[in-house]
């Protein structure tokens, strides 16, 4: 337990710093300060403490402080209860999948506005102020901003917050996930609080200026009104492609070794056979094609060297709906013998998938005249993901041509024994996977198998060009 508390904690910590969740920080940054309260506001709060005018500054810090830690508090409340429960809370209220995200994007656009038109902040700050020892101008404002931000916090998908989203999306929330769901929400909350701090303190020097207060506060509306356009129009997706993923490395080393992976997969709803128990889940890195048991190997490596025997191809399960496929019909692995195919998993928010969906396009339309098939299997990390038109247009983005099937229920991923997105499965004319890739990167390596498995496939066929540089 405390293993999954220290890569919780630490997974959390690393990914509020993350170029996936940089929009959210100039908003929490602006925040803080922007919902001060104002001098009339702060004289009546000394008043209530007993405090005078040299009691100021420490009556003003505590306030500071209160706000920041409500702002904070209320988003990872929010990211918590949306990513645990979100899909279930949408199911029995009968709502729309984006329902949740596109209430948030409302209240973030009201509370923006409320800081450049004061009626519209006294309008939305009216239900706090029933609330017992509570001035809703110090509370209600910044709470409401925190549960609109925890709605909209998409975070890089890496195995932590895959555990997690998944176990909430087939309702195995155990204690060990909510354990892990506790620690990531604190280990994401620490960088945020200083960054909320942070904003504090510029807004808290800008009121000594005249008229600095009310700049401070209009620009955080106007920054607020501006995400929520943002995220309307889906602008801030392309900001993040372009970024580079600093934060890879760092992400990779905490939760994705050996003693990592065991501790998730322990808790994870997809665990294969032994790994509750703490059986040691065998390594098949043998490049014979011995027969194995149906179902592929989890610990089969990622990104090995050479070509592995990594286990029977497991089957595409619980798929609602094919895009691109002749009138939806589901294509399966048995159909697809003869031919080499990669199974990718992905899912259109997540900003990891998007840097790899090009290279996964070019290889399907380089090869797919030499023996490749690419099935997209596209497993939602969050509720707003789940909705069909949403995907498709996805697709039509990124200009997939190959087949897509919405694994709403997770059904595949938990076959598969996934806990990664993105990740690919290349599987040989036989039906055996072959390779496994976790990730970003690593280009280079999965072309050169795939035309190795192509040539194993057909010693007759005619490879295109690479499409991809000899290293990487």
């Amino acid at each position: 337990m405390l293993t999954l508390v220290l890569i919780g904690l630490l997974s959390g910590s690393v990914t509020a710093v993350s170029p996936c969740v940089l929009p959210v920080l100039p908003v929490i940054f602006l925040g803080a300060g922007s919902l001060a309260p104002s001098r009339r506001q702060r004289s009546n709060a000394l008043q209530r403490a007993g405090a005078d005018a040299r009691g100021e500054r420490k009556i003003n810090n505590a306030l500071a402080r209160r706000r920041s830690v409500i702002i904070v508090a209320g988003l990872v409340l929010s990211f918590a209860v949306v990513t645990l429960a979100g899909s279930l809370l949408l199911t029995t209220l009968h709502l729309p999948s984006g329902a949740l995200r596109w209430a948030g994007v409302l209240v973030l656009f009201v509370v923006g506005l409320g800081l450049v038109v004061p009626a519209v902040e006294h309008l939305a700050q009216r239900p706090f102020t029933g609330l017992p020892h509570v001035d809703a101008s110090r509370a209600g404002g910044p709470f409401l901003l925190g549960l609109a931000l925890g709605t909209l916090y998409v975070p890089c998908a890496g195995p932590v917050i895959a555990v997690v989203a998944i176990a909430g999306t087939a309702g195995q929330v155990t204690g060990g996930i909510l354990v892990l769901t506790a620690a990531f929400s604190i280990g994401t909350a620490l960088p945020l609080l200083l960054f909320a701090y942070a904003g504090e303190r510029v807004a808290d020097k800008m009121s000594g200026l005249r008229s600095g207060a009310r700049r401070f506060r209009h620009a955080g509306g106007a920054v607020m009104m501006a995400l929520a356009l943002m995220l309307t129009f889906n602008l801030t997706d392309g900001l993040q492609r372009i970024l580079p993923t600093y934060t890879a490395a760092i992400q990779d080393s905490i939760d994705s070794n050996d003693a990592a992976n065991q501790a998730l997969q322990a808790v994870s709803p997809n665990a294969p056979a032994g790994a509750a128990t703490g059986t040691p889940v065998p390594t098949h890195n043998s490049t014979a094609p011995a027969a194995v048991a149906a179902g592929p190997v989890v610990a089969c490596r990622s990104a090995a060297a050479d070509l592995a025997n990594c286990g029977k191809a497991a089957d595409l399960l619980g798929i609602d709906t094919w895009i691109n496929t002749p009138d939806g019909a589901p294509p399966t692995l048995a159909e697809l013998r003869g031919k080499v195919v990669l199974v990718d998993f992905w899912t259109y928010g997540c900003i990891n998938c998007q840097h790899v969906l090009p290279h996964v396009t070019s290889w399907y339309d380089a090869y797919r005249d030499s023996g490749l098939v690419v099935v997209g299997i596209h497993t939602p990390e969050f509720s707003f993901e789940r909705d069909a038109d949403n995907v498709r247009d996805a697709v039509a983005t990124h200009r997939i041509h190959y087949p897509v099937g919405l694994d709403n229920s997770s059904a595949t991923w938990r076959n598969y024994h996934n806990n990664y997105w993105p990740a690919a499965y290349l599987i040989d004319a036989t039906g055996t996977v072959r390779y496994v890739k976790f990730g970003e990167g690593d280009y280079a390596r999965t072309e050169s198998l795939i035309r190795q498995l192509l040539v194993a496939a057909n010693a007759d066929v005619a490879l295109p060009p690479e499409t991809e540089p000899t290293t990487g």
